[in-house]
C-alpha cells in the first residue's frame, strides 16, 4: 500500500479543489440542465471526499510518528 502524502501537500490541493467546486456550483446556478456541469461536479466532490479521507489518514500517521519519537 502507498503512504500517503504530506498533510501540507494535501491540504494545498483540498483548497485548489474547493475554489473550483465553488466555481462549478456558481456555474450550475446559472446553467441548471448542464448534464455534463452536473457530472463534472459530482466527480469534483468524490475527489474531494477522497481526499479528506487521505488527509485523515495522513494526519493519523504524522502525529503517531511524532508521538513515537
Amino acid at each position: 500500500m502507498q503512504e500517503p502524502r504530506q498533510p501540507d501537500t494535501l491540504v494545498a490541493e483540498l483548497s485548489e479543489l474547493n475554489s473550483l467546486l465553488d466555481k462549478h456550483r456558481q456555474m450550475q446556478e446559472k446553467h441548471p440542465s448542464d448534464a455534463l456541469l452536473a457530472l463534472s461536479l459530482k466527480q469534483y466532490e468524490n475527489r474531494r471526499t477522497q481526499l479528506l479521507k487521505e488527509l485523515h489518514l495522513s494526519l493519523s500517521l504524522f502525529f503517531t510518528e511524532h508521538m513515537a519519537s
